[in-house]
């Protein structure tokens, strides 16, 4: 038992710690060795002996009952890539045996002693990372290029590679601290300065999710204020974690600037002023309810967001500096465009028996336990209204690990418990199984998706092979990044144009890109589709107008190849408006 509470520990800390994060999955590593550890975590739980094995709680059943409808829509929806909801199935699965497992190791240990392990992860992450951020912006040696990550991008963001994502795991580093302190695991001398250094590096991401943390804390403090002695001792430490650091966002981007050290209107406090009214959240929101609109049961299928929102008609202000809003940025509006009423019915279900829940114990019974694990599930749900974190293994898992430990369970019937362990052992063994092969197929798509796509100086052996490696590739669970990776650099000609009009037709409705749409393009007017190529140019053209150039160059490129079919498509190009 106590190696279980051990993995779901290092589940909270060892994922946010790889500071590798390159294409073409810039996160599959940490979130490949947090799929690891949940599995080994629960499969330890299952053969090993202890308490009663206790019944899935409400929330694990609503989530397997959403893997089960995404279930099936892989298998009977006309989808481009039923591989993306055959993952998704996986990080369902994943969510509900973490929160069983939650619920488990509190029947085994007690709730304090759960959380007290898990907060102490969660800091010791929390601390590492903000130390990382804190290097890498100001400066990283080079003897420190192997455990922090390079700095790319404008704020910092530890070994996370995003600022959000950074900013959202420091926030559960402060929550952590806040419980252990209060519970006298941490001296108040060590408290205020880890306090100081996780707010130094919540500063220094420049996310505005930040400055959200500190409303639900100091909101979280206020509402303790009535409690016991203790509770409101938490409460006051809440209220002030949250001032303190508002006061750090407020004077470090001042001092930087002053020590010219930064960008002047880099902090969080100068995004939200500068970001008043943010025409593109409103866009792809809007975005979202119309992919909803037209396919309101069971929505358009897990990962073709992107390309719904490029067919409905894109605004240019979500395809800027030649990226694409590929979600809507809010966990609810993308469920209803992606998986429905349905599919979002049963995960608001889940989640929503859960809040009621973790409600009514706090309310019969408050305790700084309790206290932390809703504070930092809240941090989670907070951020899914505005990014995209439960769409990532490692903070999946760590809300997930942590719904479950606030849940209502009850010990399972011998008949039931046997089934339960069979139940479980069965999800391990199949993400065990998928792990190995996505481990095994990223590492040759890693070392086969430059010589196997584009021109190079490998020798043609080589070429080959590679080639036939992301062919293969394209038929397996990563079949949407290998294809997309073939469609980008494949050869603008008249061989194998069945296939590549099969190709293309599938990666547009994963990845609309410009250069995506106008192969397209190109490819339906070598197939004599000069009406559907028309189209597909006209729409790549208003909705990525700053790169008609690109467009230009690759039709021009294309020319030689068919100049009867592509001409119209070049001057159509050429008379656009720049």
């Amino acid at each position: 038992m106590s190696i279980s509470l051990l993995l779901a520990g290092s589940l909270c800390v060892l994922p946010f710690l790889v500071p590798y994060h390159q294409p073409p999955v810039l996160s599959f590593f940490p979130e490949w060795l947090a799929a690891a550890l949940g599995a080994a975590a629960v499969l330890t739980r299952v053969v090993g002996r202890g308490a009663p094995i206790v019944a899935p709680p409400s929330a694990a059943r609503w989530l397997t009952a959403f893997a089960l409808f995404l279930s099936v829509r892989a298998a009977t929806a006309p989808l481009a890539y039923p591989q993306a909801s055959l993952l998704a199935v996986l990080y369902v699965l994943f969510a509900g045996a973490l929160v069983w497992l939650g619920a488990q190791l509190v029947a085994d240990f007690g709730l304090e002693r759960v959380a007290t392990v898990l907060a102490a992860f969660i800091l010791a992450g929390a601390l590492a990372n903000s130390g990382a951020g804190i290097i890498q912006y100001y400066g990283r040696p080079w003897y420190l290029e192997d455990v922090v990550a390079d700095l790319n991008v404008l704020g910092a963001y530890g070994n996370i590679a995003q600022r959000n994502l950074y900013a959202n795991y420091l926030a559960l580093g402060q929550g952590a601290l806040l419980f252990l302190w209060v519970r006298s695991r941490i001296r108040t001398n060590y408290a205020i300065a880890a306090l100081i250094l996780l707010a130094i590096g919540s500063a220094l991401s420049s996310s505005r999710g930040a400055l959200l943390y500190l409303l639900w804390y100091a909101a979280l403090g206020v509402l303790t204020a009535r409690g016991s002695a203790e509770m409101r001792r938490l409460g006051f430490a809440a209220c002030s974690l949250a001032a303190a650091t508002l006061l750090v966002q407020y004077a470090l981007p001042w001092l930087n600037d002053a020590l010219q050290l930064t960008r002047v209107g880099e902090g969080a406090l100068d995004r939200v002023r500068a970001s008043t009214g943010e025409p593109e959240r409103v866009a792809i929101a809007l975005m979202a309810l119309r992919a909803f609109a037209g396919a309101p049961i069971a929505g358009v299928g897990t990962g073709e967001f992107a390309g719904v929102a490029f067919d409905l008609g894109l605004d240019p202000v979500l395809a800027p500096d030649f990226a694409i809003w590929t979600s809507s940025h809010n966990l609810v509006l993308q469920l209803l465009a992606e998986t429905g009423a349905v599919g979002a019915a049963l995960v608001l279900a889940g989640v929503g028996v859960w809040m009621w829940q973790a409600l009514r114990s706090y309310r019969s019974g408050p305790q700084p336990a309790l206290w932390f694990v809703v504070a930092v599930v809240g941090v989670e749900l907070i951020h899914s209204l505005t990014e995209f974190p439960l769409w990532s293994a490692h903070f999946l898992g760590v809300a997930a690990l942590l719904m479950g430990t606030s849940s209502t369970v009850w010990a399972a019937r011998p008949a039931i418990s046997q089934t339960i362990r069979i139940g479980a052992t069965a999800i391990c063994i199949v993400m065990s199984v998928a792990l190995a092969v996505l481990l095994r197929d990223y590492i040759r798509l890693d070392s086969a998706r430059i010589t196997g796509t584009s021109t190079t100086l490998a020798s043609a052996g080589q070429v080959e092979r590679d080639a036939a490696t992301m062919r293969e590739l394209a038929q397996g669970l990563l079949a949407p990044v290998a294809e997309t990776a073939i469609a980008m650099g494949v050869t603008p000609d008249r061989s194998d144009l069945a296939d590549k009009l099969a190709i293309f037709a599938r990666v547009v409705r994963y990845w609309p890109a410009n250069s995506v749409v106008v192969r397209q393009a190109v490819f339906l007017a070598f197939d004599g589709q000069a009406d559907k190529a028309r189209d597909a140019l006209a729409r790549a053209l208003r909705t990525y107008p700053a790169q008609r150039a690109a467009t230009i160059s690759i039709l021009e490129q294309a020319l030689s190849a068919e100049p009867a079919a592509i001409e119209p498509l070049l001057a159509q190009a050429r008379s656009s408006k720049p």
